[in-house]
C-alpha cells in the first residue's frame, strides 16, 4: 500500500511540473532579448522564429497599441504613422540598457 501511495503522489508531482504554466511578459521577454522595439512603434521578435507564446504576446501588445495610435492621431488630426513614430522615438529613449531595438533599416542593436 505505501508503494502505491508513493507511486500516486510521485506520478501526481510529475503532472503537476508538466503542466504549470510559464507565462512570460513584456518586461521578461524584453530582458531575456526575445523582443524588442522598433522604429514603427511597434514590438518584433528579436528572433526569427518566435515561440506561439511570445507571438501572442507581441500580437497582443500590438493590437493595444495601434487601437491607441488609431485614437491618438484622430484626437490630434494625424495619421496613425506619424503617432507610431512620435511613440517608436519615446520608446527608444525610454529602453533599458540591454534592451533590442530594430533601427529603420531593419537591422537590430542593443542599447
Amino acid at each position: 500500500m505505501n508503494k502505491l501511495l508513493s507511486f500516486f503522489s510521485i506520478a501526481l508531482l510529475l503532472v503537476s511540473f508538466s503542466t504549470a504554466s510559464h507565462a512570460i511578459d513584456k518586461n521578461q521577454a524584453k530582458a531575456q532579448g526575445l523582443i524588442g522595439e522598433t522604429s514603427q512603434g511597434y514590438l518584433a521578435s528579436v528572433k526569427g522564429s518566435p515561440s506561439a507564446e511570445i507571438s501572442a504576446l507581441i500580437n497582443s501588445i500590438n493590437q493595444a497599441r495601434k487601437a491607441a495610435f488609431t485614437k491618438s492621431a484622430a484626437n490630434a488630426g494625424v495619421s496613425v504613422a506619424v503617432v507610431a513614430k512620435r511613440v517608436a522615438q519615446r520608446q527608444v529613449e525610454r529602453a533599458a540598457s540591454g534592451d533590442f531595438i530594430r533601427n529603420a533599416a531593419g537591422n537590430w542593436y542593443q542599447k
